[in-house]
């Protein structure tokens, strides 16, 4: 039934001839498959904040962050909180983010979730700028998808943060609580939804939030500072300013569990009245424009279902951005890379899928 319909579609949009939409696409995602944190979508940050000039992770937490927190279980990531010495403090939890190897604007975010239970403990899903180009937190943005306070198990809290440099920052947001039920003992799914000067958020394919208005940055005009490349957080804190410390009722260890997280983007899809749906080779594109500034568009081919990469080195051969990292049915792909955080120069871009492998090179031009 899948082949006839997939076969139908292919006629009636060869009928049509031209056509063009906006279809979300998925560019990222981790199933959590293996035995350990992939790494080369995910980095560690250890301790308590001190080495990244936030000590307590400025929000008077208690625990200290350690590797040794995570672990992929039953195709499952679980971030474990422990009461344990450690480092100073008295409890141990996970911190993971994907910087430099998952950084996107303007995505769909879908995960899937189940979140610990007991006062003091404080789970988040969230987004943070990559670049900080409108300057320090605030004003370069937070974008949190999901919290929930282990104290209140049948709500979470959807938030923007926003404004000035701290302490001239400021927020809005919502909250979610279920009829019947918790967070903690069924998985939920969610979703944000992020596009220009527009933001959503689901619960179990419920719009429960939408922010279209209202936020700024004292470093740029609207809609910024919610218009430039933010990276993924995961964390499970305990303590802090918000949820208050643990009492004597709460339970250790506690866990955070996501079963996989999915990025989409939305990518200007078309096709040729003479053209064919499915490719016949391999095929990667020379960017266009080229020179650019500040953006360009890269086109690439599968002709079979396929894992696809699409990187982006400096001319130090450094990475610098992981445009596509998923699977890919046969089709033609268009997607976007964002020059603007970066300084003028000569880039090389790589398309990998399967045993195939090409690389074209192109020239950013910043006035």
């Amino acid at each position: 039934m899948k082949r006839t319909f997939f076969l139908a579609v292919v006629i009636m949009m060869m009928l049509l001839g031209n056509l063009s939409a906006q279809e979300w696409q998925l560019v990222w995602s981790d199933e959590f498959e293996g035995d350990s944190l992939d790494e080369t979508k995910w980095s560690y940050m250890i301790g308590d904040g001190s080495d990244y000039g936030i000590p307590g992770w400025g929000n008077d937490e208690r625990q200290y962050y350690r590797e040794e927190n995570v672990s992929i279980r039953d195709s499952m990531l679980v971030i474990t909180a422990k009461q344990e010495l450690f480092g100073g403090k008295s409890y141990t939890s996970a911190r993971i983010r994907t910087i430099d190897k998952g950084d996107w604007k303007y995505c769909r975010l879908e995960f899937r979730a189940k979140m610990p239970i007991g006062q003091g403990l404080w789970s988040a899903i969230w987004m943070l700028s990559t670049d900080n180009g409108y300057g320090g937190w605030a004003a370069s943005g937070e974008l949190d998808i999901l919290e929930n306070l282990g104290s209140e198990p049948n709500k979470i809290h959807g938030t923007l943060h926003y404004g000035g440099q701290w302490p001239d920052n400021t927020n809005k947001g919502s909250s979610y609580t279920l009829d019947s039920g918790d967070f903690h003992n069924e998985f939920h799914d969610f979703a944000l939804e992020w596009e220009e000067g527009k933001i959503r958020w689901y619960v179990d394919d419920q719009l429960y939030q939408t922010q279209s208005s209202g936020w700024w940055s004292s470093g740029g005009a609207f809609p910024a500072p919610f218009n430039r490349r933010f990276h993924l957080l995961i964390n499970l804190a305990v303590g802090g300013n918000w949820p208050g410390p643990p009492d004597n009722s709460t339970e250790f260890p506690q866990e955070l569990v996501v079963d996989y997280i999915r990025v989409y983007q939305k990518f200007a899809t078309g096709i040729e009245q003479e053209s064919l749906l499915v490719p016949g080779a391999f095929r990667l594109d020379q960017n266009f424009p080229n020179p650019f500034h500040p953006g360009t568009s890269i086109t690439f081919s599968t002709p079979k279902p396929e894992h696809v990469t699409l990187d982006v080195f400096d001319a130090t051969g450094r990475l610098v951005q992981k445009l596509v990292d998923a699977e890919h049915q046969p089709g033609i792909y268009q997607v976007e890379f964002d020059g603007t955080p970066f300084p003028s120069g000569l880039y090389t871009y790589r398309l990998t899928a399967g045993d195939f492998q090409e690389t074209k090179q192109m020239l950013l031009m910043i006035d």
